[in-house]
């Protein structure tokens, strides 16, 4: 039939119709090929890994439960080699990395990186979002120098630090195949003007502007360098005589102005520095918990409230921050007895939970992760363990969630 001989109210009718079926249509994802593509599925929360270290080095994978305890699930390859708990002076032990941040992730995390200390390479890894599982995007060897052992990430560019070697910094492009280009490599004796060096730790300030780096606890020096708009590095700032045996440090989530913390070994003590517009560090506070040994690991709850510092003897140390101000609320707030004789059991790299609920730790000389919940006071209540089995049991490395 005509629709041209149809009474007027029924064209709007079926004009109407159609209009509502095209719609339809659209709201489907269909019959517009101009329309925008759909976002990005986001990442699978809840999720935590640690690293192996093993000569064939590899990433065990958690997910975190809803009342904070870990279910373990596959482990896969990094394609490198890790030190098997040998460290750089040939002896078998606990933490042969010396480091913090040996495997970290992408804000988003989509992607994680770690360090295979074994082979001078730096794997990307694509993380599953429906599941959290891990597949290896690429492994690149770095050239810039010896055993890398921390990472951070600003903007696309990968910071790494090394124990040994001509320069033990380096920057690189973190292409889309997962490949690293050198942007380039930073002889943290020179630039810093350093006796000795041997870093720790490399992180990023909170504002993107600078790499900030304990240089080792020998050196007794913090180096900030800035961050130039194409992720090349400056001249640092050497903030030395501040701060005795630096190894780990942090910077405050929420402060007004920076607040950057550091563990002290010697002084066994955690320590608070403002962070000024030039990276350079002014002391403001220190807590120490007298009788602990080896204080050396850092980790601040996301609501910026507490601090927990892990011990090389195998205790965990928390302190409340107060503004500029830290006091320690108990200097054994966990404690894990040692189960190899003669090896500390090692409270070493910790994460936090976004929510600031639950803390993980990897115990380095007992092999095993454990969970816990945090109190309200900052109190530790031990929810279990997981025995990751690693050959030597000692080779365990670094921790991050998602």
């Amino acid at each position: 039939m005509n629709n041209a001989r149809k009474p007027a109210h029924h064209r709007v009718a079926l004009l109407a119709t159609a209009l509502a079926a095209t719609m339809f249509v659209a709201a489907c994802g269909g019959g517009d090929d101009d329309a925008p593509a759909p976002a990005p599925q986001p990442v699978l929360s809840h999720q935590l890994y640690t690293e192996t270290n093993e000569t064939a080095n590899a990433i065990v994978h958690f997910t975190r439960q809803a009342d904070g305890t870990l279910v373990r699930k596959e482990t896969t390859p990094t394609g490198g080699a890790g030190t098997n708990a040998v460290n750089a002076a040939g002896n078998t032990v606990p933490d042969s990395l010396v480091s913090q941040h040996s495997i970290i992730a992408s804000p988003d995390g989509s992607t994680l990186f770690v360090v295979n200390g074994g082979d001078d390479s730096i794997s990307v890894m694509a993380v599953d979002p429906s599941t959290g599982a891990l597949t290896l995007k690429k492994r690149s060897s770095t050239a810039a120098g010896h055993i890398p052992n921390s990472l951070a990430l600003n903007h696309g560019v990968l910071y790494a630090t090394f124990i040994g070697g001509a320069s033990q910094l380096a920057a690189f492009k973190v292409e889309a195949d997962g490949g690293l280009t050198q942007l380039g490599s930073y002889d943290l004796l020179a630039l810093g003007g350093l006796a000795t060096a041997a870093p720790t730790q490399v992180i990023v300030s909170p504002d993107g502007g600078f790499a900030v780096v304990s240089a080792g606890t020998g050196s007794n020096a913090i180096l900030s360098f800035p961050i130039a708009a194409d992720g090349t590095l400056g001249a640092p700032v050497t903030s030395a005589g501040v701060l005795a045996t630096p190894f780990a440090g942090a910077f405050v989530p929420g402060a007004a102005s920076p607040v950057y913390l550091s563990t002290g070994i010697s002084t066994q003590s955690l320590n608070a520095f403002s962070f000024s517009a030039t990276g350079a560090l002014a002391a403001l506070g220190q807590a120490s918990a007298p009788g602990t040994a080896a204080p050396c690991w850092l980790v601040v709850t996301p609501d910026g409230k507490t601090a927990f510092v892990g011990n090389g003897s195998g205790s965990i140390s928390s302190y409340a921050i107060n503004g500029n101000t830290l006091t320690l609320l108990d200097a054994t707030a966990a404690l894990e007895p040692s189960v190899q004789a003669g090896i500390n059991s090692v409270a070493a790299d910790s994460w936090i939970s976004p929510d600031s609920k639950f803390l993980y730790t990897a115990y380095l000389g007992d092999d095993k992760v454990v969970a816990y919940a945090i109190g309200l006071n900052g109190s530790l209540a031990k929810l279990g363990e997981t025995v990751i089995g690693t050959a030597t049991h000692l080779s365990l490395q670094g921790m991050v969630g998602i």
